[in-house]
């Protein structure tokens, strides 16, 4: 089927690895249910926020009734027009945290709804589920069912917040291992206001010498913004002034996809310069509002504790 798109959607077209996710997860969710293209035990399901109307098209052979929900007045005359061959889907052009559920006189089976944004900051997934989760049937299913978030301690050359996507690719040195840091289960009720410690470990000598940190910080694009001359190994000196955070989305129980190019590319926040030590844990304080954007975003270093 050929989609009449704009040039954002188009691009969200391209991803193949976040269509092929989402298309995987709502076949699974069918064969699971026992149903089939014949329509035999279909069921409703609501899309929400459902931009060009490719989710809603690859659920249709499935579901007997297709609610469709786009706010952006553009974006749902390009769905309504995908999507008008299909006599089981309804598109809306409404604000889904304002939309009367109650005069469809039925519940869905299936949400789909894929307002993601990394760690769930920028897009208002959490604020339209936790309104639509009340027109869930008992036993209903959401795709995607949930995120797990993480994060690393790195340095980078610009101090402000950054995404690392196919269009960007920001400067910067990872200084340890992700840590997981929040997981949500998108069935359960969540509170917006987020506020997370987490406990990032410093690379020791060992950790740096195996990945070949200083090698890498000869590189031409480390040259040119100058972050080698923050380190100094042999004085074991080190910089910390942000951290990366990286989202796993969960479609299901058994499909898990990490970042794309248009699904929740990592992003980078800038945190307190402060001077560390290799081996040493850093204690941060991270706090958003998911669906709030990302200058709801608040970090503060807690706490430096030397590898003595």
């Amino acid at each position: 089927m050929k989609f009449k798109v704009n040039s954002y959607h188009f691009k969200l077209l391209r991803d193949y690895e976040r269509l092929s996710a989402f298309k995987e997860a709502i076949d699974d969710y069918a064969i699971r249910n026992g149903m089939d293209s014949n329509g035999s035990n279909s069921k409703v399901a609501f899309d929400l926020g459902c931009g060009s109307g490719v989710l809603s098209y690859f659920a249709s052979e499935y579901m007997d009734r297709i609610i469709a929900i786009e706010l952006n007045n553009s974006t749902y005359q390009l769905a309504k027009e995908n999507l008008k061959e299909f006599d089981n889907i309804q598109v809306f052009n409404d604000d889904i945290l304002s939309f009367d559920f109650s005069k469809l006189n039925e519940k869905a089976d299936l949400i789909i709804c894929e307002m993601l944004d990394t760690a769930l900051i920028d897009e208002e997934e959490v604020p339209v589920l936790n309104r639509a989760r009340k027109f869930l049937k008992d036993d209903g299913e959401i795709i995607p069912k949930g995120m797990i978030n993480s994060a690393e301690p790195i340095f980078m050359n610009n101090h402000f917040i950054q995404y690392e996507d196919d269009e960007y690719s920001p400067i910067y040195v990872s200084l340890g291992v992700s840590v997981v840091y929040s997981e949500f289960d998108f069935l359960d009720d969540i509170g917006c206001d987020f506020s997370a410690e987490m406990e990032l470990k410093i690379f020791n000598r060992d950790d740096l010498d195996k990945i070949g940190f200083e090698e890498n910080l000869s590189e031409e694009k480390y040259d040119k913004f100058n972050l080698k001359e923050n380190f100094n190994i042999e004085e074991d000196k080190l910089k910390i002034n942000g951290i990366k955070l990286t989202s796993f989305t969960k479609l299901n129980e058994n499909i898990i996809c990490g970042p794309t190019p248009m699904l929740n590319p990592e992003m980078l926040i800038p945190i307190e310069e402060a001077e560390v030590r290799c081996g040493d844990s850093v204690r941060i304080r991270l706090e958003y509002v998911m669906g709030g954007g990302v200058e709801t975003i608040k970090t503060e270093i807690l706490e430096i504790v030397h590898d003595d």
